[in-house]
């Protein structure tokens, strides 16, 4: 495993989720990239423009946040940051296609607006579309 990807959401789980990645890496001599979807989850009519700024500032935030504890655990992530309107799963799934990542490791919790309703939906559906190994972090 040469190139793994680990998806970072800002939620409380996130430091544990990439301390864990990194000790993959670390032990693997992978590169590391962590991947930050910001997801738009407002309901909009069709035609209605949305200013993304604010969500793409927290993206922004947490990604840096990211790469510090990646830092800290003594690994010089990489980072990719991308957009989406629904489950971000979809986009995890191209980037590791797209990237020709070996192994994505991801929380199985995480921070979403409608968490109720979507509990491990993204990781549940990373894990049965991705085409590579899934590490699922518990």
């Amino acid at each position: 495993m040469n190139n793994i990807l680990a998806p970072v959401d800002g939620s409380q789980y996130m430091e544990r989720n990439i301390t864990y990645a990194c000790d993959v890496a670390k032990s693997m001599r992978s590169k590391l990239t962590l991947l930050h979807i910001v997801t738009v989850t407002t309901v909009t009519e069709p035609g209605l423009v949305i200013d993304l700024e604010p969500f793409e500032e927290a993206g922004s935030k947490i990604m840096e946040k990211a790469k510090k504890v990646a830092r800290d655990q003594g690994v010089d992530a990489n980072t990719k940051t991308g957009t989406t309107y629904g489950n971000p799963a979809h986009e995890i799934i191209r980037a590791a296609e797209e990237g020709r990542f070996d192994l994505i490791v991801i929380g199985a919790k995480g921070h979403s607006l409608l968490r109720n309703l979507m509990i491990g939906s993204v990781t549940d559906a990373v894990v049965r579309s991705a085409t590579c190994p899934v590490l699922v972090v518990r």
